[in-house]
């Protein structure tokens, strides 16, 4: 132990217990001399080995940013006793710096370290990178221990968090090695003892020293041959060799992924977060309704290991419900650690703070604009945006580089090329150093008129891309459009650039399947007031009201507020003359009335939309007219002239996109789906059960919701249900289920019940059945309308009759039949009439044999004239039935027809 060492020895054992200032200690070790707070370290370093410090009891605590205090206990012996023990030898030349004990399992890294492991001994050179918090350090320690147990490697740790000047780098690491730091070049002039010695050295912490780092393990390796060179920082070191490995988050379930507990676990991020909540709490449990929201959390965190660890350590305090919302603002930030981790790692504003003080005052001012990017982003949105008060704006691109290095950026590969983005809690630090020291307002409308130039852009792109490669674009932009509409409808943006950003957006809010959000927005933009009403532009009126009942449509259906809003569309269509709206305020009438059960009045506007689209030459109207036209002549009964006009629509040519058939769903699919139940309907049931199949994958593959849950809930249920092909129903229902749960939609979510409904009464469970279907119908009537009505309810008939109450289904029955006969709802009306003729036959004292029969002759000429081939073989079978045993009713279903 050298002099300096003994005399803060002394300071401390007669002050045990007593913090004792840095700046005191200096005064006391260098009483006249001036010298950097790095040698202090040092010396409290070489003190601490002297005492043998051990992990279970620490001789020399320290006090963040201020000092020191002793922790032993200090007694006072006689004079003739020895005042001190005797000095421990110094450390031999060839001993090394033990690195940090790992005191927690390291988790969610053991194939990346035994992978790591591999490239270290082949490579020579491992510069770990990432942001602050990811676990550079803690996976390097990994790594260390790995190679020590399986490579026999000694190992030297250096931790240069601390030197603040290039001059103690070599002489830190040659310390570690036990090197003589009395030579010059110590690196160089390395004893054959230790160059011929397999051996790992651990640089930890290295972005702010990186020039004299990277000259010292340059010299290092190229006198030991036998060493090993593991660096954690920021950004490479960037000499010859140099193998660098970008350390990225934990695993976390994605947005959208409903998971069990069992399941999330497997995801390291939430085990790291289970794991460090349990250390805090012993009886915190991970429960299926915790699931979701831990997985909340743990996305908020972008991964990052320390910034996990911390928001466990509050579940204790603020319960999981809690903290999710807490984690919105910047509380995030603030969140501290273990009181004996390093000060820049005790919470994430600390490590922020020192990456960010290590920035140029350009970089510093880059990375905070970028904070104005709520999701990923391209190299165009930042041109558009930045001003960091540079000559030329070329200049930003280095400094984007920069960042880049520095592993505040990140990047990924994207159809259109690089994407950039912020992690989340990178991009909250960023942002509340923007409010503090930028003009935002002017950032954030530069931000918005981005937007609506992308958005243009993408307009244009309609008329020449494919479905799927225009949504592949541009859905990664959808961060972007939120961010923009958020400030523009905000008390300190600008209405009129929301209400445009609104309305450019509808394409890619409805090929997203976002409709209920899309809704949101659009109300935003809607005016509410008469003044209001009067102060907007007709034509900007005009296409917010057709967004607006456009969204009416894919969530309830029909109703009397869809009618007024498509009658205003077109009458302002009307006033300015725009074919194109007038088309979309027909389609839009045409829905309201097919799914109220109108379809003579639905067939004369879809024969109007056929006549104006030929007239207008509008791409692709001929395949949505006829498909229209097909649909009401179907649910009129009318096999022969939707088969027909089916084919026709599949016959006609069709452009690469088309804004009129954007408005919903993918047309063609729609079509196909269709043909599918018309080909069972008249009998061509193997057909339809393979085209039902084509239909839903292709539905599938197109990764467009709102087209896979028409083509599941519309065609694909109904047809296996009628069919009697359960399996195929309980297939397609789980599909339905899975694509649509987290969709707050009315009509898809009412579809789902009735149909898990009919399938409980169908597999034998009317008791559970019937009452789920009731409620289920009732929340129908109340909330949305469908052309699938008269199916539905008699399902429930059916159900009402295995409970044996054939009355109430008799009576309720009677309803559904005249129901049907006033609207021309025929398609399903030889059904209807046959299980009434079963109703009837079940109460033999009640209605004559003859009535039955005459019930189901009337509904075999009905399905005769129809060509629902189908229904009249199933009314011949209860006939035939009748005629060999008249007082047993016939069978529900049928066996299918192929």
């Amino acid at each position: 132990m050298g002099s300096r060492a003994m005399s803060l020895l002394v300071a401390f054992a007669t002050r045990p217990g007593e913090l004792l200032e840095k700046a005191e200690l200096l005064t006391l070790a260098w009483p006249k001399a001036v010298v950097e707070e790095c040698n202090l370290r040092a010396q409290i370093v070489t003190l601490r080995r002297t005492l043998e410090e051990q992990d279970d009891f620490t001789y020399i605590v320290t006090v963040p940013g201020r000092g020191y205090r002793f922790s032993a206990p200090v007694s006072v012996q006689p004079a003739t006793a020895p005042a001190l023990p005797a000095p421990a030898p110094a450390p031999a030349k060839d001993t090394f710096a033990a690195a940090p004990a790992i005191k927690r399992q390291v988790l969610g890294r053991d194939a990346l370290i035994r992978q790591l492991h591999e490239l270290t001994l082949e490579r020579r050179l491992l510069t770990l990178t990432g942001p602050g918090g990811v676990g550079k350090t803690t996976v390097a320690l990994a790594l260390a221990d790995s190679l020590a147990a399986h490579a026999s490697l000694s190992t030297a740790f250096v931790d240069l968090t601390p030197v603040s000047c290039a001059q103690p780098v070599v002489g830190r690491i040659a310390f570690a090695l036990g090197l003589s730091t009395e030579n010059e070049q110590p690196l160089r002039d390395i004893p054959p003892s230790l160059a011929k010695r397999p051996q790992l050295l651990v640089l930890d912490n290295c972005e702010h020293v990186l020039d004299e780092t990277a000259s010292a393990v340059e010299a290092l390796l190229a006198n030991a041959p036998l060493c090993c060179v593991v660096v954690t920082s920021r950004e490479p070191l960037r000499v010859q060799g140099e193998w660098v490995h970008e350390l990225s988050p934990l695993q976390v379930p994605d947005e959208n992924q409903t998971i069990s507990a069992e399941t999330a676990i497997a995801y390291s991020g939430v085990e790291l977060f289970v794991t460090r909540a349990r250390e805090q709490d012993p009886a915190f449990v991970l429960t299926d309704s915790d699931t979701e929201a831990v997985a909340a959390i743990c996305r908020k965190l972008g991964g990052n290991p320390l910034a996990i660890e911390l928001a466990a350590a509050r579940v204790r305090t603020f319960g999981i419900a809690d903290l999710v919302g807490l984690l919105d603002g910047s509380f995030r930030l603030q969140m501290t650690g273990l009181r004996t981790a390093l000060p820049r790692q005790r919470s994430l504003s600390a490590t922020l703070d020192w990456t960010y003080g290590m920035l140029t005052e350009h970089e510093q001012a880059l990375l905070r604009q970028l904070s104005i990017f709520n999701g990923s982003f391209t190299l165009d949105g930042v041109m558009a945006i930045v001003n960091i008060g540079l000559p030329d704006v070329r200049m930003t691109l280095p400094m984007l580089e920069s960042l880049l290095e520095k592993s505040l950026l990140g990047t990924f590969d994207h159809s259109q090329g690089k994407r950039f983005r912020l992690l989340e809690t990178t991009r909250l630090y960023a942002h509340e150093k923007l409010v503090q020291l930028d003009d935002v307002p002017r950032l954030c409308r530069a931000h918005a008129q981005w937007a609506l130039r992308l958005l243009n852009q993408a307009r244009l792109d309609l008329d020449h891309l494919t479905q799927d490669v225009w949504t592949q674009r541009y859905a990664a932009e959808i961060d972007t459009i939120r961010a923009a509409l958020t400030w523009a409808f905000s008390a300190a943006g600008d209405r009129q650039l929301g209400v445009e950003l609104t309305l450019s957006s509808s394409p890619l809010w409805l090929r997203l399947s976002l409709v209920r959000e899309y809704q949101d927005w659009v109300s935003l933009g809607t005016p509410r007031h008469v003044e209001e009403k009067a102060q907007m532009d007709r034509r900007q009126r005009m296409r917010l009201l057709t967004m607006s009942g456009s969204i009416l449509m894919l969530t309830y259906g029909a109703g009397q507020k869809m009618r007024e809003v498509w009658q205003q569309v077109s009458e302002d269509a009307e006033v300015l003359n725009d074919s194109e709206y007038r088309l979309r305020a027909l389609w839009g009438q045409w829905n309201d009335h097919t799914c109220s059960n109108r379809h003579r009045e639905a067939q004369e506007i879809a024969l109007r939309f056929l006549a104006l689209g030929k007239d207008y030459r509008i791409a692709d109207c001929q395949l949505l007219g006829r498909r229209m036209r097909a649909t009401s002549a179907f649910y009129m009964g009318d096999m022969k002239t939707a088969g027909q006009a089916i084919e026709e629509a599949l016959g006609a040519s069709r452009s690469a996109s088309s804004h009129i058939i954007d408005m919903h769903f993918d047309q063609r699919i729609a079509a196909q789906s269709l043909r599918a139940q018309v080909q069972l309907l008249v009998g061509n049931t193997g057909q339809a059960m393979v085209a039902l199949d084509t239909n839903v994958k292709q539905a599938i593959a197109l990764s467009h919701p709102a087209t896979l849950w028409y083509t599941l809930a519309i065609s694909a249920i109904p047809a296996t249900l009628i069919a009697g092909t359960l399996h195929k129903t309980r297939h397609f229902l789980d599909v339905l289920k899975k694509s649509s749960e987290r969709q707050p939609l009315h009509i898809w979510r009412q579809l789902t019940s009735c149909y898990e409904s009919i399938l409980l009464i169908r597999e034998g469970n009317p008791a559970a059945g019937v009452p789920l279907l009731g409620e289920a119908l009732q929340q129908l009537r109340n909330h949305v309308e469908t052309p699938l009505c008269s199916m539905l309810h008699t399902e429930y008939v059916s159900g009402l009759a295995a409970l044996r109450l054939e009355p109430l289904a008799l009576e309720t029955l009677d309803e559904i039949h005249i129901n049907a006969v006033e609207h021309h709802d025929r398609w399903y009306l030889p059904e209807i009439m046959r299980v009434k003729a079963q109703l009837m036959l079940s109460q033999p004292h009640t209605h004559a044999l003859e009535e039955v029969r005459k019930m189901l002759t009337q509904a075999l000429d009905i399905a005769r004239q129809d060509g629902t081939h189908f229904w009249a073989w199933r009314i011949n079978a209860d006939l035939n039935r009748l005629k060999i045993a008249p007082g047993t009713p016939a069978p529900r279903h049928c066996p299918a027809v192929h």
